[in-house]
């Protein structure tokens, strides 16, 4: 009896395993075909999602989603307005992109389509009308230009003792570049985008100089430097400081952000200096030995500020961001440093009284009655404040019609000077008016001799009139 064999396990595993792979090539090749004519999974065009869809399906959800496009515009402080795409006249255009970019993917690759999202932009698809896009951005709270505010640029702040110069932050603005906002709103409306932000698109006009600026950070270190200069000027018991809030005005910034100091600014300070300060040549208050105050006017002694050498000297202080104590540089100097230049050591005249008094240290020396200028002759002894030349024993004066010799000459305002006067019987009282000198103060010959060996070149002469002391004694 024959027996009749049955297929083994093994043809069935491979009959099973065959039709599985058979099943799957159809699916394959059956959604190669499907997507032949459908996007493949993952597509997003303009950003609709359009995975399975044909070219009408995409061209359907493109025009619902134009109907109800919008976009929102984004500007600065906060300000958010929305256009239309109503407003506008959005309007679809399919003009064969949507078939080519179809007839561009491989529908035999589908399955890789999964593990990836393949986004595609077609310009063309979206179309708008122009003039009624400028009219609704014109209307935009954003192109108000009433309301626009201008960039400011980063800036030096003003001079404060407390911190000097600062940076002070530029401003944004809300000026905006009319030109590059519509092309940038053009792209966006185009590709269906949402919104756009003016501050991301760079649409509005910056300021050209920041607060990172590295010549606005080394402008404020060279201006901090100079106005950090401190210059105390020494008067005697006196003083007057220059420093930061007085220099702040002397400086001159370029075109280039570069900084320096004004030389007429400067040379204007020393002038005002030498004004407060220079006492020669002008009136000074002095307390006589008669016990009143008086001005007197004239004379060239006293403190002078050379002006240009202090001008030179200062502006290289201040260049320097130095802080010093000095004295000015002086074209003439005094016995005796600020206002009461003529300090201890003087010879007092009173022209009126017609008697001077010499003191050296605060002490009296020499008190004794004179014979000045003759008054009558227009030859009076002019008032002022002086120093003594120099001195001389054994001179001859010589002038016009007369030649004088004398043993003591102590000149101290050109030709006029103290000496001695043997030819004269009588000092004091009121012979000047009518028998004067020819402005000379004559004096007695031990008065002259005391004066003489006692009194050195550079003594202060104080000569004035002070009425109502005619005969009268000094109070000492």
């Amino acid at each position: 009896m024959e027996r009749t064999k049955k297929p083994g396990v093994g043809w069935l595993g491979v009959w099973f395993a065959s039709g599985v792979i058979l099943t799957l090539l159809l699916i394959y090749l059956g959604l190669a075909l499907y997507y032949c004519t459908h996007f493949l999974p993952g597509t997003v065009i303009n950003g609709v999602a359009v995975s399975g869809d044909t070219v009408k399906d995409v061209e359907w959800k493109i025009t619902q989603e134009i109907e109800k496009y919008e976009i929102e515009v984004k500007a600065r402080q906060g300000v958010s307005e929305v256009i239309a795409g109503t407003d506008i006249g959005v309007m679809p255009i399919f003009d064969g992109s949507l078939e080519l970019e179809l007839q561009g993917q491989n529908c035999f690759a589908w399955p890789f389509a999964f593990l990836h999202e393949t986004v595609i932009e077609v310009a063309t698809m979206v179309d708008y009308n122009e003039e009624q896009l400028k009219r609704r951005v014109s209307k935009l709270a954003a192109m108000d230009k009433d309301k626009m505010q201008p960039p400011k640029d980063a800036r030096v702040s003003d001079y404060s003792k407390e911190d000097m110069y600062t940076i002070i932050p530029e401003e944004k603005g809300t000026k905006v570049k009319k030109k590059k906002f519509l092309r940038e709103l053009r792209r966006a409306i185009v590709k269906l985008e949402d919104s756009i932000s003016l501050d991301k698109e760079e649409c509005y006009v910056e300021p050209k100089v920041t607060a990172r600026s590295k010549k606005l950070k080394k402008l404020v270190k060279d201006m901090n430097h100079y106005v950090q200069a401190k210059i105390t000027y020494l008067f005697g018991e006196e003083e007057q400081v220059l420093d930061g809030e007085e220099i702040s005005q002397w400086l001159l910034v370029d075109d280039k952000l570069k900084v320096g100091v004004s030389r007429e600014q400067v040379a204007a300070y020393v002038d005002r200096l030498a004004d407060n300060w220079d006492t020669a040549g002008k009136a000074r208050k002095f307390k006589t030995s008669y016990g009143k105050k008086v001005n007197i006017d004239g004379g060239d002694y006293g403190w002078k500020i050379d002006r240009e050498k202090e001008t030179e000297a200062l502006a290289g202080l201040v260049e320097a961001g130095e802080t010093v104590s000095r004295e000015p540089e002086y074209e003439k100097t005094a016995n005796s440093p600020g206002r009461k230049d003529y300090g201890d050591t003087y010879v007092e005249v009173n022209l009126t009284a017609q008697h001077l008094i010499y003191y050296k240290d605060g002490e009296m020396v020499v008190e004794s009655d004179f014979v000045s200028g003759n008054e009558a002759k227009g030859w009076s002894t002019p008032t002022g404040t002086f120093a003594l030349y120099y001195k001389e024993r054994n001179r001859t004066l010589r002038g016009q019609g007369y030649a004088s010799p004398v043993s003591f000459w102590m000149p101290f305002n050109g030709g006029v000077g103290f000496h001695d006067a043997k030819w004269r019987g009588s000092f004091g009282g009121d012979y000047y008016k009518q028998r004067g000198s020819h402005g000379c103060i004559n004096l007695p010959y031990s008065a002259a001799k005391t004066l003489y060996d006692n009194i050195e070149s550079g003594c202060v002469v104080l000569v004035y009139t002070l009425p109502g002391t005619e005969g009268k004694a000094p109070q000492i």
